[in-house]
């Protein structure tokens, strides 16, 4: 957690003049006006920064790929397997080469549509265990055989490596090799009304589908949690509020997934399902239409369902003035509520429809508009309306793909994913997306190992702190640094909490090294390979007796560190007074 109090200090200052104007004789307002003395009305070079640093870092990582398996996946898939291994690479301590305490489990996008079609891929269908499922494979873990052996052992639910070595598969197989072939032989006979979303929550989340007994072998309390999707069509999330799918005969003449995107998103402020509008599609679609697609966006006039926890649902199998599909943010907040600290526990990428460049984005178009018919049975329409892809891989495209729809071009494009885009927003630098229409994914993967390889270990600290003694070597910070041990959640064991210590450690003395101090102490180092932001490390040294009484802390042990750090204003306001403490302690180069 970090807190910048600049901001509420001059705040509380403020109230206080205008408090103690109004009521001079009140002896509490005066105090506590003399206690926070205005603030200058400009920003100032410094600032009190809050920071939680683990220095015992918790090395273990339930990690869960959603891999969409619907019929156009089969390249993408063969992409993410080629290049899952600078992913796994990534998580490798840099030390020893050994990968954390890592699970890993794989679940799909095909959540059925609750036996709204009495065959195909979207019906109900039987699961390996025998279920009869309406929903598709339910968030289930995907640990399939066949078509090829994939090496684990019998019973497991999921890839586990543990203590540097494998847990349930042979000891002599690469965990890269193993789950590529896993996500192989997912298939590509799933539903095509994608729920990627749900699939997380039905996976992790969601109680009374039966997912309980994995939620708890597979979640660890003080673990981290990785979400990555790949995906090419936008989320379609609705179970368990089925009404908007089935064969419509009023449908027939669109895409069975078009209903998707026309009553999820909205373009322009206008929602695109909207009845008796030329200027949008409408539900059903009755014409052609293009809008710039940056100023598109899910919808979030979600309608009441039970799922999201509203005591009636809606009837969505007729057009609706509000969106039939999950809400985004419920479903965000879900996964938080999976972690004490969120913030610092989760990490979300997605891989998904998305323009390539800025630059693309820019003049990208949200489009509608007939397609050759992909149920060529049907005679009576040969052609059907469709959401056209967002972006193309550049070694399958051609600029009149715009123009004229490609078959092949397209089966390796992506429809744009507004809605897995506001899920991924919804958790701030904790969100990476990138477009699944790249060459190849070695950036993606890369980009995902290191973020989550920095929340396992991070001992930086990404702030420039103010140097109390800038004439003398080095940088002497100015911060309150104290333990804060991790416990289970007496109320969910799957959570934990964190107990403070009162009494705050100091800072070694120079030259200091781990037991050889009297003290538990702590101290700033270098490191910019480690901390490539400023190169500022904290070390946490150790008595020889502690080290020798507890070998090592508590997984998950973090220091409460209250540091003065500089502003992104010290430059710009120490010019022309370079020589005030504040702005001297400031003027290092980092």
């Amino acid at each position: 957690m970090i807190r910048n109090s600049m901001r509420s200090t001059r705040l509380l200052s403020w109230r206080c003049l205008r408090w103690a104007i109004a009521i001079p004789a009140l002896p509490l307002i005066l105090w506590a006006c003399a206690s926070h003395p205005l603030a200058q009305p400009d920003p100032a070079p410094e600032m009190q920064t809050d920071v939680y640093i683990s220095v015992a870092p918790n090395r273990q990582l339930d990690l869960v790929f959603m891999v969409d398996n619907s019929p156009s996946m089969a390249p993408k898939v063969e992409k993410m397997n080629a290049q899952l291994t600078k992913l796994i690479v990534a998580l490798k301590d840099p030390n020893d080469g050994t990968l954390p305490d890592l699970r890993v489990a794989l679940i799909t996008s095909d959540l059925g549509t609750g036996g709204a079609y009495p065959s195909g891929s979207c019906a109900a269908k039987t699961l390996p265990d025998g279920t009869n499922s309406p929903f598709g494979d339910l968030g289930r873990f995907q640990m399939l055989d066949s078509p090829q052996d994939c090496q684990f052992d019998s019973g497991a639910l999921f890839l586990e490596y543990k203590a540097g070595s494998p847990v349930n598969y042979p000891a002599n197989a690469d965990i890269n090799q193993v789950f590529a072939c896993l996500a192989s032989n997912l298939g590509t006979l799933g539903c095509g009304e994608e729920h990627p979303l749900q699939a997380f929550e039905f996976a992790l989340a969601a109680r009374g589908v039966g997912n309980e007994e994995q939620q708890q072998k597979f979640l660890r309390g003080s673990a981290y949690l990785g979400l990555v999707m790949l995906t090419d069509e936008d989320d379609c999330s609705a179970a368990m509020n089925m009404g908007l799918f089935g064969d419509k005969l009023e449908l027939r003449a669109e895409s069975a997934s078009l209903r998707c995107a026309t009553r999820g998103h909205e373009c322009g402020g206008r929602r695109l399902a909207d009845q008796g509008d030329d200027s949008v599609p409408g539900y059903p679609t009755e014409h052609a239409y293009k809008h710039a697609f940056n100023d598109c966006k899910a919808r979030e006039d979600t309608c009441p369902n039970t799922t999201d926890g509203d005591a009636e649902g809606t009837d969505t199998s007729v057009p609706t003035s509000c969106a039939p599909l999950k809400n985004i943010s419920h479903l965000a907040d879900e996964i938080r509520a999976l972690k004490s600290d969120p913030d610092n526990q989760i990490l979300v990428a997605g891989i998904f429809g998305w323009p390539l460049t800025e630059d693309d984005l820019a003049k990208a178009q949200y489009k509608i508009d007939m397609v050759p018919n992909p149920n060529t049975a049907d005679t009576l329409h040969p052609e059907v309306w469709d959401y056209w892809p967002i972006c193309y891989d550049p070694d399958h495209f051609s600029p009149s793909d715009w123009d004229t729809f490609n078959v092949a071009h397209a089966g390796v494009g992506a429809m744009g994913g507004l809605r897995i885009k506001a899920f991924i927003d919804e958790f701030g630098e904790n969100g990476l997306a990138f477009s699944i229409c790249e060459r190849d994914f070695s950036k993606s993967m890369q980009v995902i190992g290191d973020a989550i390889a920095k929340k396992l270990q991070n001992l930086c600290v990404d702030y420039k702190l103010v140097d109390t003694q800038p004439d003398e070597p080095g940088v002497q910070a100015d911060c309150r640094v104290v333990w804060r041990t991790p416990y289970p959640d007496p109320k969910d064991p799957t959570k934990v909490l964190y107990q403070e210590d009162p009494n705050s450690l100091p800072q070694c003395e120079p030259g200091a090294t781990s037991g050889n101090v009297p003290e538990d102490c702590w101290q700033l180092t270098t490191d910019d390979v480690k901390c490539p932001v400023n190169g500022q490390l904290i070390n946490v040294l150790r008595t020889a007796a502690h080290i020798a009484e507890s070998k090592q802390l508590p997984p998950g042990t973090k220091v409460g560190m209250q540091c003065r750090t500089c502003t992104d204003f010290s430059e710009t306001l120490c010019e022309n007074a370079p020589n005030s403490p504040a702005c001297r302690g400031c003027s290092y180069d980092l």
